[in-house]
């Protein structure tokens, strides 16, 4: 799978007004992603010093400072700038039961997640990072909070008949995936050239790209493409039917979770508990289905057994 290389970290601090270009949807900066990116220091307390114990920091900071790529309907802005998604909006039950009432977004390309929690420019990254080997060798993951399936966004009518990605080799299609994001990995893992494979910074200009006649189809979780087609009424692409990629005989489930710093250990104890309860009286589901989320998408899994 693709790894997580070391990379310039890319963060957009919302001091004005942002598009989406592709959406034509405004983004108005709100307070809480504002004051988001104004400690880049990581020795100072707010970017992970003070306190021995990283729940009783946040507590005293009285906020929690999250990662995001504005990826829907995982973790993103708001038409009023507000930080939303299926998984900050689980983040934020679990932390005000921590007793932090507090979510601040701090937007970062999808592949720059790792490093800037590594670096403490956030104190969590809540995009619905799928949970593998690669990933848990660099950070420390909560308990996932859901599971899903990989699809493919093509021209209506899929004329190339792109179901898998052995059809995006057998075809010669031009593949577009999100930089850091599981589906390059996947592609690299089941022979599709290089030269067939084109990435891209954020979904938006994934989008474009397809738009554009960049690229002969996108890939990402089915989740993630049926909500990108939910917001654009009259596009003229389809999903093609999820499915679990199999790698040298595994398959490769896909289920989130929440990343933290591995200094913060017992952040992680308390975050599981309070995901945990979540889960045991049906809140969780409550919390989600907004987002297109479904109970084919919660999930027993484990981090160990993810991690593996």
């Amino acid at each position: 799978m693709r790894t997580t290389k070391e990379r310039a970290l890319t963060e957009h601090i919302w001091t004005r007004r942002a598009f989406l270009t592709s959406s034509g949807l405004a983004m108005v900066a709100a307070p809480a992603l504002l004051s988001a990116c104004s400690t880049t220091d990581p020795g100072s307390e707010a970017s992970g010093g003070g306190s021995a114990d990283p729940l009783q920091r946040l507590m005293d900071q009285g906020y929690v400072r999250v990662g995001f790529a504005n990826e829907a309907p995982y973790g993103y802005a708001a038409p009023d700038g507000t930080l939303t998604g299926e998984a900050p909006e689980v983040a934020r039950a679990v932390f005000e039961a921590l007793g932090i009432p507090e979510l601040q977004g701090v937007l970062t390309e999808f592949g720059s997640l790792i490093p800037g929690l590594q670096a403490r420019r956030f104190d969590v990254i809540a995009a619905g990072m799928f949970i593998n080997p690669e990933r848990c060798a660099e950070i420390t993951f909560s308990d996932p909070d859901y599971q899903a399936k990989t699809a493919f966004m093509v021209p209506a009518g899929n004329p190339m008949g792109i179901l898998t990605y052995e059809d995006v080799t057998s075809t010669g299609a031009r593949l577009g995936v999100l930089s850091g994001a599981v589906e390059g990995g996947y592609a690299e893992a089941l022979s599709v050239p290089a030269d067939q494979i084109v990435t891209f910074t954020d979904q938006p200009s994934l989008y474009d790209g397809l738009a554009a006649d960049r690229v002969d189809a996108v890939s990402l979780t089915s989740i993630s493409l049926r909500n990108i087609l939910a917001t654009r009424e009259g596009s003229p692409f389809e999903v093609t039917e999820p499915f679990v990629p199999v790698i040298d005989g595994e398959e490769q489930t896909g289920a989130g979770g929440y990343g933290f710093h591995n200094d913060d250990a017992a952040l992680v104890a308390a975050f599981n508990e309070e995901l945990a309860n979540l889960k045991a009286s049906g809140e969780l589901l409550e919390i989600i289905e907004p987002f297109g989320f479904s109970e084919a998408e919660l999930t027993d899994l484990t981090t160990d057994e993810l991690c593996g």
